[in-house]
């Protein structure tokens, strides 16, 4: 009976020891279970926060770039608005260069044409330009200067308008004695005529002449002595005195 009892307790020990042992087993594979689970999760907590921050850095890299990028491009925008600014000066700067150069073209020209219709009108157009730049420049004080200026271009012009009705009158007269030439037979009067003739060629050269080159004063007439139209070769000696009026192709002193 006592052994029985004795052999119970040993049974209830072993148990008791075995349920012990399992126990911490269990505890072991548990707690060796936990802590992988912890690993594990460091682990996976360590790996999303490298990836986050692999995240982050490149997030960051990504918006530098496109800063970057926008820069460069507006940069580029500025330098293409900059260039075309430019040309479109330097274009517009050439085409009024260009226009400018073609007024000035057609307004030399128009000068040219305008001078070239009248030679005597060229040195009256001179004679104007230089008074209105005296003008301009003497002012109040350069009136005198200008007065007399004008009243020498009336002068000339006065001047060219009797050489041009001398001119036409001693064509006139020269019609008239060519056509008496021809209706008369008297030797007599022939030379006579032909002296007038040779008279009034002579004149009109010279008037001509002054057309050319006009002055002041004629330099076949005027007041005082040595101003009578010169005789032709031949004409005789010089002891009467010449009262005739100069160009008078009739006069007796030719």
């Amino acid at each position: 009976m006592a052994e029985r009892q004795e052999t119970s307790v040993m049974v209830s020990i072993q148990e008791i020891l075995r349920d012990a042992q399992n126990r911490e087993e269990q505890e072991k594979v548990e707690a060796e279970r936990q802590a992988q689970a912890a690993e594990q999760q460091r682990i996976m907590e360590a790996r999303r926060r490298q990836e986050e921050e692999e995240a982050r850095l490149r997030a960051e890299e990504d918006d530098r770039q496109r800063r970057l990028f926008e820069e460069q491009r507006r940069q580029a925008e500025l330098g293409a608005m900059q260039e075309a600014a430019v040309q479109r000066a330097r274009a517009e700067a050439e085409a009024q260069a260009r226009l400018a150069e073609m007024a000035s073209r057609q307004e030399h020209e128009r000068q040219l044409h305008a001078l070239s219709q009248d030679k005597h009108k060229k040195r009256l157009t001179f004679i104007i330009a230089g008074l209105a730049v005296v003008f301009v420049i003497a002012g109040i004080g350069g009136g005198v200067a200008i007065k007399h200026s004008m009243d020498e271009a009336a002068t000339l012009k006065a001047q060219a308008a009797e050489l041009q009705a001398q001119l036409d009158e001693t064509k006139a007269k020269e019609g008239s004695l060519n056509a008496e030439l021809a209706n008369t037979k008297d030797p007599e009067k022939i030379a006579e005529l032909q002296n007038q003739l040779a008279a009034l060629e002579q004149q009109k050269a010279q008037l001509q002449q002054q057309q050319a080159n006009p002055t002041k004063k004629p330099t076949y007439g005027g007041g005082g002595g040595g101003g009578a139209v010169t005789k032709p070769a031949g004409g005789g000696g010089g002891a009467k005195p010449c009262n005739c009026t100069p160009g008078d192709p009739l006069c007796s002193c030719l």
